[in-house]
């Protein structure tokens, strides 16, 4: 099986999936009475069966849209003046020539899932008289012989700059549909606000976006370079931080104008028509999402009377204060409730840096040690004819030596600097210093001569390297020992903090119940968010699996291929 096939069916796979969310998504809303946007996702469903691309163009009344369409389906099908010239959606397709139109639903009709739309069949030359009619017409389909739309459908809005709601309202359900839009404006108006706030709409809903600069005849080089004209042009898109997938640049009028980008257009379109179900179904993915978030909205909107009443009650009441009060209140009782972990981790902090730093075992005192493991060598006399008593007494007297050295040393730099660190960090977070003294006094370990002896390993060699280990062993031991002496007592006064802090605790717990009390609305409102949110959050769990946004065409690609 060849690569395009397998690349087929993985967008046949998605498809599946993708239209059974949709499915899901309508039984959601209309079982919410949602009809409006259950019928949108219904068109979504149809259109999803659809192997054509829907390619929307949107501007202004007389950016010279209308003649754009005409040229690009090789015959005057669309009317074109300056005035407005369609009020509703006009869709134009391959096929035998005719024409259709679609009634409007009367608005109790709309919200009825089952309504039918009435279609009629028209006279090709009539079709300006309906395409002006915006209130009973909704949409006009034009059926052509056009090559170019084989598996393509281009759709005609109404100008974006109209006034009236019929035609905003057309204009949405183009572009509810569209796959891809292109933005045509007159060479004259491209900075205009509106430009760049219906642009920005698009690049927020996820639709491939193509600006098309049209007129461009218009222009004069003696006053200004077109180079520059088009990068001021773009540039001010992008200060609204709108990025087009692609920026054209047209003249209807006069096709020998140099900087006339028509084959581009062209091409653009052969391009995108050519990945037709990739581009569907990640439409059909955005449209689908931006109805999850209309349709939370509308739901939202549904409980608005009672969130209304609710932040009245807010306002009257002066629970702002309340909620201050309560938020502070929440915080000092989170505190209490974690100062004594907080307070063993730091007391654990502080002892192990005291022990771990510690240099218990300085050269003086490794010489004493040294001296004591020489006198344990086997084989060792004081004299060449002492008596055992004599040595034994020399024995003594050198592991006394180093008990003593050794057991200063671990006082002052362990003993005591762990036992004034535990206390320190105590009073430090407010309590009383004299409740740590009994517990950092526990902080003793009882090193005794017998335990310096019983650490020397008999089956040493006795040697200087022996000495270094040995030494480096009782150092270990002995921090070791202090280590697990520390955390006891510092556990002890951890419970004890506890307990200091359990009547705060308390206290703090009351005042918020009755603070809770009085924020009744608040909790309300917080309650109803939430399941307003997971509502939403439900709905967009069914789309997770989004498309892969397919790759564009841009003009380094055209001019590769030219």
């Amino acid at each position: 099986m060849g690569e395009k096939s397998v690349n087929m069916n993985n967008v046949a796979d998605r498809g599946t999936h993708l239209t059974t969310a949709l499915e899901q998504l309508k039984t959601a809303f209309d079982a919410a009475g949602d009809a409006v946007n259950a019928r949108k996702l219904k068109q979504l469903i149809d259109k999803s069966a659809d192997e054509r691309l829907y390619i929307a163009f949107c501007g202004h009344f007389s950016a010279g849209k209308s003649s754009m369409i005409n040229k690009l389906c090789g015959h005057p099908l669309l009317p074109s003046s300056p005035i407005p010239t369609s009020a509703n959606i006009v869709s134009i397709t391959n096929g035998a020539a005719e024409a259709r139109i679609t009634r409007r639903l009367a608005e109790t009709d709309a919200v009825q899932a089952g309504a039918q739309a009435i279609v009629e069949s028209i006279p090709l030359e009539q079709l300006g008289e309906y395409a002006r009619n915006g209130t009973e017409i909704e949409a006009v389909e034009i059926r052509y012989p056009i090559p170019l739309l084989e598996y393509a459908v281009l759709l005609d809005t109404p100008g974006i700059d109209s006034t009236d709601d019929a035609h905003h309202m057309a204009t949405e359900s183009a572009l509810h549909l569209a796959d891809v839009v292109f933005y045509v404006m007159d060479y004259n108006h491209v900075q205009s606000e509106i430009n760049f706030a219906f642009t920005k709409q698009m690049k927020d809903r996820g639709k491939p976006l193509f600006l098309i600069v049209n007129m461009i005849d218009k222009h004069r080089e003696q006053e200004l370079s077109f180079d520059e004209y088009r990068d001021s042009a773009l540039q001010a898109f992008r200060n609204w931080h709108i990025e087009p997938d692609g920026v054209l640049y047209t003249s209807v009028k006069r096709e020998e104008h140099p900087n006339n980008e028509w084959n581009r257009l062209l091409w653009t379109l052969r391009q995108l028509i050519a990945h037709a179900p990739e581009l569907s179904a990640f439409s059909v993915h955005q449209s689908a999402a931006h109805l999850v978030e209309e349709h939370a909205k509308l739901m939202a909107e549904r409980q608005a009377d009672v969130k209304a009443a609710l932040r009245e009650r807010l306002a009257e009441e002066g629970l702002d204060e309340v909620q201050s009060e309560f938020e502070k209140e929440r915080a000092k009782l989170n505190e209490l409730l974690a100062l004594p972990e907080q307070l063993e981790a730091a007391m654990r902090k502080d002892a192990l840096a005291v022990i771990e730093n510690a240099n218990i075992i300085p050269a003086p005192t490794r010489d004493l040690a040294h001296d004591y493991l020489q006198s344990r060598k086997p084989g060792f006399k004081v004299g060449f004819f002492s008596r055992a008593s004599q040595t034994a007494a020399e024995i003594e007297k050198r592991l006394l030596a180093l008990h003593r050295d050794f057991s200063e040393k671990v006082g002052t730099q362990i003993a005591w600097h762990v036992r004034d660190a535990v206390r320190k960090r105590w009073e430090e977070n407010g309590f009383p210093a004299d409740e740590a003294i009994a517990a950092a006094d526990s902080i003793q370990v009882e090193l005794t001569p017998q335990w310096l002896a019983d650490q020397v390993s008999m089956a040493a060699g006795f040697t200087g390297e022996y000495t270094l280990n040995y030494s480096r062993d009782i150092a270990a031991e002995a921090k070791s020992l202090y280590r697990k002496r520390a955390y006891e007592a510092i556990e002890q006064l951890r419970l004890l903090a506890a307990e200091r802090l359990a009547e705060g605790a308390a206290s703090a717990e009351q005042r918020l119940a009755a603070l809770e009390a009085q924020l009744g609305a608040v909790r309300e409102l917080e309650r109803l968010a939430r399941e307003d949110a997971a509502y939403r959050e439900r709905l967009l769990a069914a789309l997770a699996s989004a498309p892969l946004a397919p790759a564009l065409p841009d003009a380094a690609a055209y001019r590769a291929a030219a």
